[in-house]
């Protein structure tokens, strides 16, 4: 729970300091700054393809302009797949905001702040979830990668073929974790093994052997990489 706490205290900071910098002028109408998306389907508004499913959410922009874009009169969800991001005011209409009219995207989900943003050295079409954001240290942010797989599935041991299928969609969140000297690498398995290797010509190595020691276990979560970021930043002078 503190974990979580200061991670939204953190990305609470970020946003407000992309503010700070930014423009007075708040553009009202969004619209401005986005198409009608007309590839509807009966479940398009909540679809497991999208980050918050059914629940579209509060939000602000960051426009490439460094202008903020507030209106509470929409509601934002992400498209994991297509990575586009969406808004709709009434759930009969949606709209795409163009990605090259945005930096950076904060969105209200229960009583979290989540901040995503482009990296446009990386690539111009993925948004990047901010986890950690440190300028002189190391940083670490998330991109999800969801596919639809399709599979056959059987009654009683009887394979069934055909037509009869289920789908589901199945996310491969990738990590980008960068130094202070900016470079970065990044990670799809947090097992030890690739972890290490990371940062195994880092000066922060024997650090990081040292607190995975200390964690244990061979196969780690999300919180326990970010819980790695926040102590090699903690250590370092």
């Amino acid at each position: 729970m503190v974990m979580k706490k200061y991670i939204t205290c953190t990305l609470l900071s970020i946003i407000i300091s992309y503010i700070i910098h930014a423009q007075e002028i708040v553009h009202q109408d969004i619209t401005q700054i986005s198409k009608p998306f007309t590839d509807l389907t009966q479940g398009s508004f909540k679809g497991k393809n999208l980050l918050f499913e059914g629940n579209w959410v509060k939000g602000k922009l960051l426009t490439s302009n460094n202008s903020i874009v507030s209106c509470d009169s929409f509601l934002f969800n992400f498209d994991k797949i297509e990575h586009r991001l969406l808004i709709t005011s009434d759930y009969k209409n949606m709209f795409e905001i163009d990605r090259r009219e945005f930096k950076a995207a904060l969105f209200y989900f229960d009583d979290s702040a989540y901040v995503f943003k482009h990296i446009y050295f990386i690539n111009d079409r993925d948004l990047f979830q901010i986890l950690v954001n440190d300028e002189n240290k190391y940083s670490l942010y998330k991109v999800v990668h969801t596919k639809l797989i399709r599979e056959s599935f059987s009654i009683n041991t009887i394979s069934v073929g055909g037509s009869n299928f289920r789908e589901k969609y199945v996310d491969m969140p990738e990590y980008y974790i960068f130094f202070p000297n900016r470079e970065y690498r990044s990670i799809f398995s947090l097992k030890k093994g690739p972890i290490e290797r990371i940062f195994e010509l880092n000066r922060d190595s024997e650090k990081v052997n040292e607190y995975l020691k200390m964690v244990g276990g061979k196969v780690y979560n999300e919180d326990d990489l970010i819980k790695l970021i926040l102590y090699l930043n903690k250590e370092s002078i």
